[in-house]
């Protein structure tokens, strides 16, 4: 189970710097554009920042 979580904790860190630096193969894929037509920049941006919370905090949570 350390391995999941080492995983987790280094997607979580990925998504939240994807966020903070606009890392352009987030917001220019084919699946990305459909999101960001659907919910608006905002509420993808919501969506990256909750999702890397989440595997940062359940990374957190199986290490220990």
């Amino acid at each position: 189970m350390e391995i999941v979580g080492i995983i987790l904790i280094i997607y979580g860190v990925f998504m939240l710097a994807g966020l903070l630096l606009q890392f352009p193969f987030f917001y220019n894929n084919a699946k990305s554009r459909m999101m960001i037509k659907m919910m608006g920049k905002t509420g993808f941006n919501v969506l990256i920042f909750v999702f890397g919370i989440a595997a940062l905090i359940g990374g957190i949570l199986i290490l220990n």
